[in-house]
């Protein structure tokens, strides 16, 4: 996947900003809910040495809830990392984004 089309997504997700957005993540069989009020989405590449978190990361910054066992749970950090190495397959709509990583399949909407 090109940087351009990385860029649009994080282009695309700003324009969310100020929006409460929910991020649906699927790796291995695990599920995970988050909810972000997003401030706003940033871009980073470099040269990781860390495996888990790869060279290319999509930041999410705004006050974050997990769901878990049916009530919020508000996340310790104001950002919410994904890697996104391997992006492929991204799907866009209005309210909607979904992607593919190496890792995991993410549904983000608005």
């Amino acid at each position: 996947m090109s940087d351009t089309k990385i860029i649009e997504l994080k282009d695309l997700l700003n324009g969310w900003a100020g929006n409460q957005i929910s991020i649906r993540k699927e790796e291995a069989g695990d599920l995970d809910q988050i909810r972000i009020s997003l401030d706003k989405a940033t871009f980073e590449q470099r040269d990781a040495h860390d495996d888990y978190l790869g060279d290319h990361i999509l930041f999410l910054h705004g006050t974050a809830y997990a769901a878990e066992d049916g009530s919020q749970v508000e996340l310790p950090t104001i950002t919410y990392e994904i890697p996104i190495d391997g992006i492929n397959d991204i799907r866009t709509d209005d309210n909607i984004v979904s992607f593919e990583t190496n890792r995991a399949q993410y549904v983000i909407n608005k």
